[in-house]
């Protein structure tokens, strides 16, 4: 079992599947707020894909940060 929160699986698949639609969409049929966006549609599908590869690291440090703080509260002084 695992202590991550219960969204995480649908944050996960949220930021690797929607760069990956924001680029099918606006290289083979744009939608009409993409064509305004431009190159940007490119920015945002490589912030979302590095979203998707930070999350679980920053998720991981925090659940180390935190288990390091729960010892050290209940380690007898």
């Amino acid at each position: 079992m695992t202590d991550s929160p219960p969204w995480i699986g649908a944050v996960m698949a949220a930021t690797l599947f929607l760069p990956m639609l924001t680029l099918i969409t606006y290289t083979l049929v744009p939608l009409p707020g993409q064509e305004r966006l431009g190159d940007g549609n490119y920015v945002l599908a490589g912030a979302l894909f590095a979203l998707n590869i930070l999350l679980p690291r920053l998720l991981r440090r925090v659940r180390r940060i935190r288990r390091a703080l729960r010892r050290r509260a209940a380690r007898p002084r």
